[in-house]
């Protein structure tokens, strides 16, 4: 595939597409956004279980699967965010 990076949605394994990808092709998202519709600690805890999964801080573009879903509280993107920038493994 003619790409650097592809982008999966929450269905996707990330060590699936990363075995599949291998290393020349980056990942990006794989969050389900209705996440963000759950109490801070269990999307903070999403945060840091879909960035080990990618193989650690730094390995892929942490992002939703799919865009931030009409409703959804402001609040939970910054927890989002926040976890993000913060989580060092």
């Amino acid at each position: 595939m003619a790409c650097d990076m592809v982008c999966v949605d929450w269905g996707v394994s990330l060590s699936k597409a990363k075995k599949e990808l291998g290393d020349s092709k980056g990942i990006s998202g794989n969050l389900d956004p209705s996440i963000l519709f759950a109490p801070e600690e269990l999307i903070r805890a999403e945060v840091r279980a879909n960035i080990m999964a990618s193989g650690g801080p730094g390995k892929h573009v942490l992002n939703l699967g799919h865009g931030v879903i009409q409703g959804t509280p402001e609040p939970a993107i910054g927890w989002l965010v926040d976890e993000a920038k913060n989580f060092r493994g």
